[in-house]
């Protein structure tokens, strides 16, 4: 359950200051300021998350088809599902992640109570996918009073957070939302951004992944966080979708060694060294130095 606010919290700067002051008058100014730079608040918007929910407990009321693409999301984010449907109301799809995912859903087979948002505990949040208009306002209504984050299905009005058009593809996720006005529209918009996607994005985005891993491990100091971003961002600059995805160990420790001077060899550079050291280590095989198996 989400924690209530509490109305005698008091910011720790705030209590060093006089309760008569106007804390507008305690910003600084900045005379070279440029608000033109700055970008344009454009209200009416969701705050767009990726919330992490693995083994996160999510109320999941429903079985139909609506409930079956919910429980794919939630499957898929590794969350812990307890969904409470009657065994007449369960879609196909939702029959057999009940059957491939019993380790991950928790199966109640009728009707929602209100008793359930006590005695499932740690819920983390409710989502309803049933034909049912008042029993769905029913369920939202218990949910704000608890401080549960709630999603009624096709009712907006009804909803803390929506569930937008996802773009799947290994590590990359990508959503469009258009805020509850075109969920169809969404899906289109999600087609066309897919499309336009260079073919090895997500091999790239793994073999980035991979390099920032090797980084952390020669350079794990917290003081050095914002050298290894620039320096991780300068790579990605640098290198073409292609290059990164076809990225082998051999160029990631070749790369790295340019790190501590804050150098980012190219991708041909990087293939031409490790061809060279490659056919050193061939020479040095048919040589037989020793230390080598």
């Amino acid at each position: 359950m989400l924690p209530a606010p509490s109305s005698t919290h008091i910011h720790p700067t705030m209590a060093s200051l006089s309760i008569t002051a106007d804390p507008l008058s305690l910003i600084p100014t900045f005379p070279n300021e440029d608000p033109s730079t700055y970008p344009p608040i454009q209200s009416g918007g969701s705050l767009i998350l990726a919330w992490q929910i693995r083994n996160k407990r999510v109320l999941l009321v429903g079985g139909g088809n609506v409930a079956a693409t919910r429980l794919v999301h939630l499957l898929s984010a590794d969350a812990l599902v307890t969904l409470i449907c009657p065994p007449s109301g369960l879609h196909p799809e939702t029959a057999y992640r009940l059957k491939t995912h019993e380790t991950r859903i928790t199966y109640i087979p009728r009707n929602f109570e209100p008793s359930d948002l006590s005695s499932i505990p740690s819920i983390s949040l409710v989502l309803t996918a049933i034909d049912d208009p008042v029993a769905s306002t029913e369920i939202y209504t218990l949910c704000k009073s608890l401080n549960y984050p709630v999603n009624v299905a096709d009712v907006p009005p009804e909803c803390d957070f929506y569930f937008g058009s996802v773009h799947r593809d290994g590590p990359l996720q990508i959503m469009v939302s258009t805020g509850g006005n075109g969920p169809k529209l969404a899906a289109m918009i999600r087609r066309k951004v897919a499309d336009s996607l260079p073919k090895e994005t997500s091999k790239a985005i793994m073999k980035v992944g991979e390099l920032r891993k090797m980084l952390r491990a020669i350079a794990p100091e917290k003081d050095e966080g914002a050298k290894r971003m620039e320096w991780m961002s300068r790579v990605c600059e640098n290198w073409e979708f292609e290059e990164l995805a076809e990225m082998t160990e051999g160029d990631m420790k070749i790369l790295l060694e340019g790190y501590k001077d804050g150098v980012v060899k190219r991708y041909k550079e990087v293939k031409l060294l490790e061809s060279v050291r490659s056919g050193e280590e061939e020479d040095d095989r048919r040589e037989g130095k020793p230390g080598d198996a």
